[in-house]
């Protein structure tokens, strides 16, 4: 029980440090893991951000989820789709906070995995997946 406990409290705060991270990235101030304020770097800010954007609300949304249902089986497949949405919409949102950086290829790439992450959606969808078990 104390184990337990223990743990989802760890889970619970770098969930919490993962928020931080992305609202204080979306204010303007670029802090990576833990607590560290950098300069920008070569790859542009609006890709750099996505990415590193998409990879934190990822880990808060699975924190989150362990912390409310408890430890779930999750197929590598939903962990993929959930960070390929999440890399659209904050993509898409430091795309409109910076439009001055953006390129037709950023637009293009970000549709891209929209589309992607919808087609995951619908094949992995209960109705879907009897056809890709034993029968």
């Amino acid at each position: 029980m104390f184990k337990r406990a223990v743990i989802n409290s760890i889970i619970a705060i770098i969930s919490l440090i993962a928020v931080y991270i992305i609202v204080m990235s979306l204010l303007g101030v670029t802090i990576v893991f833990p607590l560290s304020v950098v300069d920008d770097g070569q790859i542009s800010r609006v890709r750099s951000e996505s990415v590193r954007l998409a990879t934190f609300a990822t880990f808060a949304f699975y924190g989150a989820m362990h912390l409310l249902q408890g430890s779930k089986e999750v197929f590598p497949v939903h962990f993929l789709k959930t960070w390929l949405f999440f890399l659209t919409i904050l993509g898409a949102i430091t795309m409109l906070s910076d439009p001055a950086d953006v390129t037709i290829a950023e637009c293009i790439i970000l549709v891209f995995f929209f589309n992607v992450a919808l087609a995951l959606q619908f094949i992995t969808a209960p109705k879907y997946r009897r056809y890709f078990g034993k029968k």
